[in-house]
Order: C-alpha cells, then sequence, then structure tokens
C-alpha cells in the first residue's frame, strides 16, 4: 500500500515540475518580448532624435528584418511559442500522429510549416522522436 502512495506523490511531483518548467518558459518568452518592444521604442527615439538633429541629412532607414513582421514577435519567438504548445499537448496526449498533432496546434494558426520548424526544434533540443517514418511524435523518455 505505501509503495502505490510514494509512485503517486512521484507522479504529481513529475507533474509539478513539468507544469513549472512550462510557467518558466512562458514567462522567459514574454520578458524576452518586453525587452524586444522596449528596444523598438528605444530605437525608434534615437531615430528621431538623430533626424531632429541632422535636418539638412536624410537618415537611411535600416532594411527591414527577415525575421519579423510589422511590429509582431520574432520569427524565432513565434516557433518557440508553438513548440512549447506542442510539448503541453504531447504532455497531456502522449503519442501523437505528426497529421494529428499539426492540425491540433495549428488549427488557430494558419500555418504547417510553423509546427513543422517547432517539431525540429524540439527534436533539436532532444525532447521528441520520431518514428522512424516520422508518422509518430513522442516526447522522449528521460
Amino acid at each position: 500500500m505505501s509503495d502505490k502512495k510514494e509512485t503517486t506523490n512521484e507522479l504529481t511531483a513529475d507533474d509539478k515540475l513539468i507544469h513549472t518548467g512550462q510557467e518558466v518558459g512562458k514567462a522567459i518568452a514574454r520578458s524576452t518580448f518586453q525587452a524586444e518592444q522596449t528596444g523598438k521604442k528605444i530605437k525608434k527615439k534615437m531615430e528621431e532624435t538623430v533626424a531632429r538633429l541632422t535636418p539638412s541629412k536624410k537618415v537611411p532607414k535600416p532594411p527591414k528584418s527577415p525575421f519579423s513582421d510589422s511590429g509582431e514577435l520574432a520569427l524565432i519567438d513565434k516557433i518557440g511559442f508553438v513548440a512549447g504548445e506542442i510539448f503541453e499537448y504531447l504532455n497531456s496526449n502522449g503519442e501523437t500522429a505528426t497529421e494529428k498533432l499539426i492540425r491540433a496546434i495549428m488549427s488557430r494558426k494558419n500555418s504547417n510549416a510553423m509546427a513543422l520548424c517547432a517539431i525540429g526544434w524540439l527534436a533539436r533540443e532532444g525532447k521528441i522522436t520520431l518514428s522512424p517514418n516520422g508518422a509518430l511524435v513522442t516526447l522522449k523518455s528521460k
């Protein structure tokens, strides 16, 4: 009887650890986003000041970054958020068919490519495993 109780406590501790890790990851992503937004505001203010102090010369605008679009999150941040959603989905649902996983995660994002990038990200970090034909995705056992 006491062996069962210890196993239940261990699972609960693991679940708490996973949840805490997910929350920390979300907090880091939010702080990264806020830092990026603050940096953009500072850069804009600096450009305005330079333009005001040098009215006779036009300050050329720097080329747009291919990794961000219209002031939203940078591409790497978007992929990171989707990777977090995939990790949470697999943690809740276990081994899942790749197509089903992509449909579940991207139903509101409209980008299968983003989900595939996030799967690659998680695979690179060693957090997931794929079946030999790539049809099934599973969280990697520790």
